[in-house]
């Protein structure tokens, strides 16, 4: 098709859109992008991916407890199809939370294959097990990861977890994970 008559096509479509009469064989898409944005800014989701078993039921078993502790903030495990897809979650904020094993949790940090194409990784830690790590972007409130280390580090004796105050490969501690863990109290709305 030349430009020209590809111009007038568009062209034709315009005008017909606008008065809201399309001919037969035209579609207009839907995209549930609106349902999804407005699902994400109501729960708050802990990212894992489909092959990842293990961290998957860590994720399971942490975010039982905070629906429990935490209802309002209406906690859901959202499951990626891949590591690159939770990546891609974070990168473009789409998802604050995610549980990674230590290994994919470097290499993302690291931006080593496969996520090359995500660096930098704003990510900081706010739990550790001894192989997974619960890490969050690094723009999570400072009250929203201070409420989730607390309430997580309530429980740390059966989860065996704690807060990495050192942090972890290159990674730093997430302010509000740091002063629950140190027993510190944090005022709402203080970064």
């Amino acid at each position: 098709m030349s430009r020209q008559i590809r111009r007038r096509f568009l062209a034709s479509v315009v005008a017909l859109a606008g008065s809201s009469v399309l001919p037969v064989g035209i579609a207009i898409a839907h995209t549930p992008y609106g349902q999804w944005d407005s699902f994400r800014k109501r729960h708050l989701q802990v990212l894992t991916a489909r092959s990842d078993l293990t961290g998957d039921a860590i994720a399971d078993s942490w975010v039982a407890l905070l629906a429990e502790h935490l209802p309002r903030s209406k906690a859901v495990v959202s499951r990626a199809r891949n590591f690159v897809r939770v990546a891609s979650l974070l990168k473009t904020d789409q998802a604050k939370l995610a549980v990674l094993s230590y290994q994919q949790a470097e290499a993302m940090f690291s931006a080593e294959a496969p996520f090359e194409d995500f660096s930098p990784m704003p990510l900081q830690l706010l739990i550790d097990d001894g192989n997974y790590l619960l890490v969050c972007r690094d723009d999570l409130p400072l009250e929203h990861g201070f409420l989730l280390a607390a309430t997580l580090l309530e429980e740390a004796a059966a989860l065996s977890v704690s807060v990495p105050l050192s942090g972890m490969f290159g990674m730093t501690v997430h302010p509000g994970a740091r002063a629950a863990a140190l027993g510190e109290q944090i005022i709402p709305g203080e970064e």
